[in-house]
């Protein structure tokens, strides 16, 4: 099996961070709170900056990886959101969302929805990016894990 998207450690599949989206994200908000510099408008300035630094720290927080041997996939995006262990069989699908302005696609998100403990529908962003191609692509290789898994008895 080749992949593109993930690392592979024994029975785990850890997913590769994905910088594209969140590059662009942070990028931005710098720019942002430079141009609040330069116009001497340091509100501007101190809020872009504290959110491009949290921007950072939430990016280097989420991670993705599937777990074959307890047959779970671990998930956690963002900062305040908690680590979701979702066991691979409470799977319920996946979603490929796009959202575009005046026609021109802007973002390209991949949710999985699962059943937690309670038996309650819940979702969580797998990967962010800007085109419907690479979250496919992500989403045949984590079908190809799951299909391939070599601790099914």
């Amino acid at each position: 099996m080749n992949l593109k998207h993930f690392i592979k450690e024994g029975n785990t599949y850890n997913m590769k961070p994905q910088y594209g989206s969140n590059l662009l994200l942070v990028v931005g908000l710098f720019a942002v709170a430079f141009l609040g510099y330069w116009l001497d408008i340091l509100v501007l300035t101190w809020m872009m900056a504290i959110f491009g630094v949290l921007s950072i720290l939430a990016i280097s927080q989420k991670k993705f990886f599937i777990d074959m041997n307890n047959r779970e996939i671990q998930a956690k995006v963002g900062l305040a959101k908690p680590e979701a262990v979702i066991a691979i069989d409470s799977i319920r699908n996946f979603e490929l969302y796009t959202v575009s302005n005046n026609l021109v696609k802007t973002n390209t998100m991949l949710n999985v929805y699962y059943l937690d403990k309670n038996g309650k529908e819940q979702s969580i962003l797998v990967a962010q990016g800007f085109t419907t191609s690479a979250m496919q692509s992500i989403i045949n290789e984590i079908e190809d894990i799951l299909d391939n898994d070599s601790t099914k008895s």
